[in-house]
């Protein structure tokens, strides 16, 4: 059984690496892998489990204390690439601190991502997606012509 998900981090060269962890100022063009503020880490990686059967894949997400609407789900590049965020506001000494979390994972190409559904309850995000119909192998007989080929078409 192949699973259909990897780590995407198009800019880091720690591509496999948890990337939620990595903030947004590069140190020699490596990014760095925490960002502190008052000795709290303030950002976060949420665990995730992932599983699948032959007719489709999941993924939960434990965001324990997230509400819906301080989340995130996109499809990015063409639905090849999917790009959760997310935060949480914690009251510590009459103050608020918010964590969050980034992460992007690459989805395999038999997956039918236009169907992708997501579901947020108990403090777990679950998204699901079938997998598409494996269609057998076409083959098609292209006609030749004889004389001169057409043109290059215009922009």
């Amino acid at each position: 059984m192949s699973l259909s998900l990897w780590n995407w981090n198009n800019h880091s060269p720690f591509g496999g690496f948890d990337d939620a962890f990595v903030s947004g100022s590069p140190v020699f063009g490596i990014p760095a892998l925490t960002a502190f503020k008052n000795d709290n880490l303030l950002h976060s990686s949420p665990r995730y489990e992932v599983s699948e059967n032959s007719k489709q894949f999941r993924l939960a997400v434990d965001v324990p204390g997230v509400k819906a609407d301080d989340l995130k789900v996109d499809l990015e590049h063409d639905g090849r690439v999917l790009h959760m965020a997310g935060h949480r506001k914690v009251e510590k000494d009459n103050s608020y601190e918010e964590y969050k979390f980034e992460k992007r994972f690459t989805l395999g190409r038999d997956l039918d991502t236009s169907k992708l559904t997501a579901n947020l309850s108990d403090g777990v995000l679950v998204l699901t997606v079938p997998k598409k119909e494996k269609e057998e192998p076409k083959s098609t007989t292209v006609p030749i012509t004889q004389g001169e080929a057409p043109a290059l078409m215009d922009e």
